[in-house]
Order: C-alpha cells, then structure tokens, then sequence
C-alpha cells in the first residue's frame, strides 16, 4: 500500500506506497507563484476540480486516491473488478479504505458511490491497506487484503510486530457486498523471528513452476506474496503456500528473494531498494515459441538511493519532489537458496538474471492479474500528484488516478549483433542474451502497451478528428509539421521513425505557446541511449515551487539485427489533460504529468543530424498517425 506525506516526513522522502509515512507535505509556497498563478487564471472551484483532471482514466470521484487493488475478473457475472486505496474525505493520504468499480469490458467503468471495504474491525481500523482479489472455488469473490491497526508504519522505522496483517473478505452476490470472514486476521502477523521492514500487499495467484519445484500438487495450491524487506538485509516479498480448497490457510515458505541492500546492477535495472510494495509474479511465453517461458517479479521498491533518478528533484528545494522509489521488475530462475541466515531460510529463492524499469515516471504500485477472457496479464498502475505543491492539490480536490490498463508480454527479438550506439550487449542488464550459432544473439525483456481494446474504443469516439503524415526525411534544416496541430487535451500520437548514425535527438515537439516558449518535448538521445519527455514550466516567476516540471529520462536503445538491419523507433504517446503516457518500442514506458499545457499551438517532428565524422542516410519519419479527442 502506499501512503503519502504526513508523519515521517522528516526521515525520509514520501514513500507513496508504504503505510503513514504520507507523502511528505511539500513545503510551503511563497505567496508570489501562487498568486501570479491565480491571478492568470481566476478560476471557480468547478473549473479547480476540472483543471487538470483526466477524462478517461479511472479514477475516484473525488478526495485522495492511491494504489489499485484486487483487480480480476468474475466469470459468473462477467464483470472486470478493480478497487484503489481512497480517501473519500479529501485530498491527502489517511482514513485509507477501498473504493472500486466494475466494467464489462475493461472499458466502460461503474463506480461505485461508497466504499467497499472501510476500516471498522478492531485488526483494520487504521486502514484498509493494498491487497488482492481471488476467485473461490464455491463461486464467491475474496478480497485478500493488508489490514492495519497501528500507525505509522514506514521502512525506515522499527516495525511493531502485528501492526499489519492479512485478512479476508468475500462476496457471494458478484461483489455488490463484501463480509469478512470469522478468522480474520488469518495471517495476524508478519513470520516469527524476522525483522521486517514491512509486510503488506498481498498478492495470490497460480505458479506452476513454482509448485514444480516444491513438488506440491498446482490444482489444489494456490502461492501468495506478502511485499516487504528484511532490517539491514534485503528487500524481499514472502512466499506463503495456499489450500486452493481453504483461502484461510496459508503455510509461510520463506523470502523469495536475496538480493542486498540497493543492488543496482546498472542503469537498466534500476535500485532495487531496501524495501518492496506491491509484488506480483507472473509466467509469460514467447508468442513465437509458447514453450518458451519466464517467470517475473514485479515490485515497488522503496529506500532507493537519491540521484539514481533522474527525474527526482532535489528534495531539499521548494520543488515538489517525488520519493527515492522505482517501479521495477525481474526475472530469474527458481533454485535451492545456499544461505545460512535463520531470516532467510526456505526451499526455494528467484535469482536475478536480468530485470528493468516497469515504468520510468510517476506510475507506482503496479498490481495485476491474469484475464482468462484475453488471455493476458493485466497490469495496473497508480498515477501520482506529487508533482504539484499541497496548495494547488487542496484547491483541486482530488489526488491521483489509475493508469491506462496495460497487457504485459515477453518481447523477442532476433539476430541481434548490437546497439545503436555500439554499446555491449552485456553492459545492458534489462535484457536476456542467448548466443545463437551464426554469433548474434537473440534477446528476451519486458514489453507493455495499453490494453488493445480500450485503444480501439477510444479512437471511435464521435469527436476524433484523425490525420496521418508520410514517409519525409528530417534533418537539423528539415523538421515536419503537424498542420492544425492537436484541438483537445485527449489524443492519441503513433510515430514511427528510421534513425540514422549520425542522428544525436528524433522526436516530437508539442508547443503550448504561440512563440515556442513552453514546450513537451519527447525525443530519443542516441549518444547517451536514453529517451526523455522535457516538459513545460508555468510562465510564473519561481514557478517551481509550485510544480515540478523536471524532465524524466529512461535508459534505451535501438538495436542492430543483422540483414534486417537497425531497429525502427516508435513512440506511441497517450495524453488525458494532466496525464501522459509514453511507450516506446513496447519495452520503455514513461508515465508522467504536463500541467503547464493548456493549450496546443503546434506539433513537430524532428531529428538533430550532429554527430561529426559520421555519414548516413538521413533519418525518416516513417509514419505519424494521430487523433485528437479521444474518449470513452
């Protein structure tokens, strides 16, 4: 779970998904920005709450809203669940229950008025913590959830044992009503004899190769992961066997994982933290070869070393400022562990082989399923307010959003000699390299997109007015125009580019300024294998005191395959108002806020041709297809 700023603010940066450390208040705002911002829009507390709030992202209706929860699907009444930590009295982090909405297609949403699930029993009355939702053999829906009785509860504070616990809570009639169950709490607290950093989030699923390795039957067990960390030892998530039969019994196995303290095996991995939120582990296959699997941890990691993101701003100006966390994932193998530490003991740990960046920006607190409709795994994301000051968030009324779902896959790619910038394949640590026999290799990462039918409905809506560019070189001298620029805040951009060697910056520059003053600026940096979003800062003196407006950045590359040659760069970018989402080649996602971007006055595509001593065919934009008012 995550939580937001009050109560330990002065230990740590905001650790959004860990209990009542609310997200540290950013400090007070001198009056001058605020005021200048004011007095250039004066506006109504309607046109407050609607500023900047997304149209087509769920969202609740209103007060502070925090990490999904139990998303899943029901096939007696054929409805999608998810439900999110909410705060349905205001803006900020407390009084922490779920609210939740249900969908026929993972599209169009009901939300529902009232809580689900509120704190009330004597084991959660301090709040309603991030969990799970699991289908029961005797048709019922169970909310398997973190329930909480005391706090604070943070990391880097000693963790009062009991404090968190593990509850159920089922519904008979499709979800409308949840009871908890007569043993709750049926995991009263974290295992004996370790000293945890936090234990909560918990997440069941089926894991074949995981009761493989167990020798444990996979029809009748069910594994469940309980997110956390051992004091002074590792970030781990806890492994607990479940009776598919009894969702009450769970029998602890141990830590899946041992990685140390802030292991950072390089810039694509990531600081994997000293402490996890909101694990889920899941199997995927190569669509080419479906014998061909991976098994994959997905966690947020608090604890992170300042300045190993570059999008954080430094905590100690007037900024508002994000916490030291990561939204990551790996993948590994399952062995026999060799460690004699007692806190660490269990049959079976995940070794680390390669792993990455989920996403790049402000999504934390990635929780998902399996949809047995598409066949897929489903993930969904909290977008965050941290990047605007308290002020400007009180005056709004609202805090967060979920992002767009998002289908999770195993990306393949073959033949592979190389990097675009001549990198060593082996230097880039997000990404598994088997060695074929002709010497290139073929290459296996994470790769997500949103949730194809929701792109589809999205681009029907009556008000979409669609344009398409072709083929065109670009150059420093030659740079291509989108004509009529973009009319809404709700599109959708799908760009392809061919990028020469001696390209150092291709992308696409939106203006929300007549004279170009103030701009969103996506692009590829070749030289230093990254992609970044620059974007706009209010016209306001100190204007960073209220917002940040730093860029965010992401470690990527392009790819050399032999005979098929260099990949293709392609960005497809999502804008809802304040919200923007950015995939790029399937296995970057950058999710960040542009609230200093009111207005579109241009769009432009371009490529900066400055690296010296180097000639090359110049580089393309293949393809631009966008559509301007997309919505539900």
């Amino acid at each position: 779970m995550s939580t937001s700023s009050s109560e330990v603010a002065d230990l740590t940066p905001f650790s959004s998904h860990s209990e009542p450390t609310t997200a540290p208040s950013s400090p007070p705002v001198s009056k001058s920005p605020l005021r200048q911002l004011k007095q250039q829009a004066d506006l109504t507390r309607q046109q407050r709450f609607a500023r900047w709030r997304p149209a087509f992202h769920l969202m609740a209706r209103d007060g502070w809203m925090n990490d999904p929860c139990a998303p899943g699907y029901d096939s007696k009444t054929g409805l999608y669940h998810v439900s999110f930590q909410w705060n349905p009295s205001g803006p900020d982090w407390g009084d922490i229950c779920w609210g939740s909405a249900t969908s026929p297609d993972m599209i169009n949403w009901t939300l529902r008025d009232e809580p689900c699930l509120w704190p009330e029993a004597s084991y959660d009355n301090r709040g309603i913590f991030t969990g799970c939702m699991i289908n029961g053999k005797d048709g019922s829906i169970n909310y398997a959830y973190t329930s909480v009785n005391h706090l604070p509860i943070h990391y880097t504070l000693p963790h009062v044992k009991g404090s968190e616990s593990l509850s159920l809570a089922k519904s008979f009639d499709g979800g409308k009503t949840f009871r908890r169950i007569d043993a709750n709490p049926i995991l009263p607290s974290e295992p004996d004899g370790v000293d945890v950093t936090g234990w909560r989030d918990p997440f069941v699923g089926k894991w074949p190769r995981m009761a493989k390795h167990l020798s444990v039957d996979q029809n009748d067990t069910l594994f469940g992961i309980v997110s956390g960390g051992i004091r002074y030892t590792t970030p781990t998530t806890f492994l607990y066997a479940i009776d598919a039969n009894d969702l009450s019994n769970w029998r602890y196995i141990g830590p899946l994982s041992n990685f140390g303290l802030n292991l950072r095996p390089s810039k694509w991995s990531g600081d994997l933290g000293k402490n996890w939120e909101v694990t889920n582990f899941t199997t995927l296959r190569d669509s080419e070869d479906p014998s061909i699997e991976r098994d994959f941890v997905i966690m947020g990691t608090e604890g992170c070393i300042p300045g190993r993101r570059p999008s954080a701003p430094d905590p100690n100006t007037l900024s508002p400022s994000r916490p030291s966390r990561g939204q990551l994932w790996f993948s590994g193998d399952l062995q026999t562990p060799t460690s004699t530490n007692p806190s660490l003991s269990s049959p079976v740990e995940m070794t680390f082989n390669f792993g990455g960046h989920l996403d790049n920006g402000c999504l934390y607190a990635a929780n998902s399923f399996f949809d047995p409709e598409t066949q897929k795994q489903i993930l969904w994301g909290w977008i965050t307010e941290e990047d605007i000051c308290d002020d400007l968030r009180h005056e709004q009324g609202w805090s967060g959003c979920l992002a767009m779902p998002r289908e999770l896959s195993l990306q393949t790619l073959h033949n592979v000699v190389g990097t675009s910038s001549g990198s060593n394949l082996n230097s880039i640590t997000s990404i598994e390299k088997n060695l074929n026999a002709d010497g290139t290799y073929t290459i296996r990462t994470l790769a997500s997109q949103p949730y194809t039918p929701l792109v589809s409905a999205l681009r029907q809506h009556p008000n979409v007015r669609y344009t398409s560019l072709p083929r065109s070189d670009l150059g420093s001298f030659n740079s291509v125009h989108l004509s009529g620029g973009l009319s809404s805040k709700s599109w959708e951009l799908d760009t392809t580019f061919s990028v020469s060697r001696s390209t150092q910056h291709i992308g696409i520059s939106i203006s929300h300024a007549k004279d170009n003053s103030r701009t969103t600026t996506l692009f590829y940096d070749q030289p230093s294998e990254s992609f970044a979003i620059n974007r706009p800062a209010f016209p306001v003196l100190n204007s960073s005191e209220l917002v940040n407006s730093e860029p965010e950045k992401a470690p990527f590359t392009l790819f050399e395959m032999r005979e098929a040659g260099r990949e293709e760069l392609r960005v497809r970018v999502w804008r809802d108002n304040s919200v923007m989402e950015v995939f790029v080649n399937g296995r970057c996602a950058i999710s960040t806020r542009i609230y200093a971007a009111e207005e579109t006055f241009g769009v432009k595509f371009f490529a900066d041709e400055c690296v010296e001593g180097i000639v090359d065919v110049p580089s393309q934009l293949i393809k631009a297809e966008v559509w301007d008012g997309i919505g539900i």
